[in-house]
């Protein structure tokens, strides 16, 4: 109940038909000539918007739930992708001593921009990315749940200028751009071979990214037409006003009556426009009202960052099991998102090692 009165900027129109109805109860007990002929035609009005309003708005809340689903299955299928281009980079290595260091410089700027991608794609769809505040790893969060982040621009100077020189042909389309220059410098590395199966590769995992976010603006980049968005609300705005006079028999107590009623119909249109959109902010420190992609987004970037200061600091080649790890700060790796701690209670997949037979 307390969701849809905090929105303010559309709850208060909850006080409208208490109001028309203690304006309707005094004017019927005040008035002498009062038209009491009226009673029956706004009877029938507004039982025949009172069907037709339900029809609509539990159509409309329909919608919203199905762009709510939508969005968010694409968005973790996009950071899944994300993330897969991030483990086929570790996968790597590079055996001559000379290209070694240029390749180090080319995997972190491959991490940094994998790092970035989910932002940039959350904030794209949100309210407009700006390439300063582009946060590449999350430091905590302050006492009223704001975020402590490392930016681009403090991790990776190079980087952050090539998406700021090319922020206007689309912030995600900077990103994949300067994504598909580091491939070409991977390939043009002699230690992956003169054919073009690791090219192709590459452009598989480059292409999976892309699709995903093309999918995601071909749900969110169409808009309702304004003339039904307006139609909608001038039929909501006449029913609130009409709706009281047909309680007005009860007397005072149309007031609250119609305060309740107007709650259902008003309540099932402030829904389902907050919850068609899964990028909208959230308050990190309360109960999540619906399904947003914030923690899909934060999740994807603890695990990349995960993934390549393991690669640094271990190797995927050099893990023995027989012996402890010596000389590893274990502080500075990362636990498992909590993103990922949440997908393995929702589908019950074991993400343990403890049982694992070696």
């Amino acid at each position: 109940m307390f969701y849809i009165i905090r929105s303010y900027r559309q709850s208060w129109l909850l006080l409208v038909p208490a109001v028309a109805a203690a304006l309707f109860v005094y004017l019927k007990e005040n008035v002498d000539d009062w038209p009491d002929f009226l009673d029956d035609s706004v009877a029938t009005v507004v039982a025949a918007a009172t069907g037709l309003l339900a029809f609509i708005l539990s159509l409309n809340l329909n919608t919203a739930l199905t762009r709510n689903a939508d969005g968010n299955a694409n968005f973790n299928a996009f950071c899944g992708d994300v993330l897969a281009f991030g483990m086929f980079v570790c996968g790597l290595t590079v055996d001559d001593d000379k290209e070694e260091e240029k390749f180090e410089v080319v995997k972190n700027n491959i991490r940094d921009l994998l790092l970035a991608a989910p932002q940039v794609c959350k904030w794209t769809f949100r309210e407009g990315v700006d390439v300063d505040l582009i946060p590449v790893r999350l430091k905590g969060r302050t006492s009223n749940g704001q975020r402590m982040s490392e930016k681009l621009y403090e991790r990776n100077k190079k980087m952050y200028c090539l998406l700021k020189e090319y922020y206007d042909i689309g912030a995600m389309e900077a990103v994949m751009l300067a994504l598909g220059n580091e491939m070409q410098n991977l390939t043009a590395m002699n230690n992956f071979g003169d054919d073009n199966a690791f090219h192709t590769a590459l452009i598989g995992k480059w292409e999976n990214i892309y699709s995903s976010y093309g999918t995601l603006g071909n749900i969110f980049g169409y808009n309702h037409p304004v003339v039904l968005d307006w139609l909608l609300n001038i039929c909501l705005g006449l029913y609130l006003i009409l709706m009281p006079y047909g309680l007005v028999e009860a007397k005072y107590h149309a007031i609250w009556l119609s305060f309740v009623v107007a709650y259902f119909f008003l309540g099932l249109y402030i829904v389902a426009g907050q919850i068609a959109n899964p990028f909208v902010s959230s308050n990190p420190n309360g109960t999540a009202q619906f399904a947003t992609v914030g923690a899909a987004a934060e999740a994807t970037q603890k695990a990349v960052e995960s993934l390549f200061q393991k690669d640094r600091a271990i190797g995927l080649d050099d893990i023995d099991c027989s012996t402890p790890m010596q000389n590893i700060d274990m502080a500075e790796l990362p636990g498992r998102p909590s993103g990922m701690a949440t997908l393995s209670r929702e589908k019950r997949i074991e993400m343990g090692t403890d049982k694992i037979k070696y």
